[in-house]
């Protein structure tokens, strides 16, 4: 199926979020999600969350600095 991930359209065989974003090596543990429409926060189980065909996915990674 194609999903809009960052702004790009991708296929993918995944169908759960948790799936995609480990297939790309995102440490969800760090990173807010924002998955058709909705915002979750890290820890978020997004095993659950399941893939639709055309949905939008954007990933923003927390950072520290100083």
């Amino acid at each position: 199926m194609k999903i809009v991930y960052q702004g790009t359209e991708v296929e993918t065989g995944q169908t759960s979020v948790a799936g995609f974003l480990a297939e790309r090596q995102v440490d969800v543990a760090k990173a807010i999600v924002e998955y058709a429409g909705e915002v979750y926060a890290p820890g978020t189980d997004l095993a659950a969350l399941e893939l639709k065909p055309g949905a939008a996915l954007d990933v923003f990674k927390l950072t520290a600095g100083g």
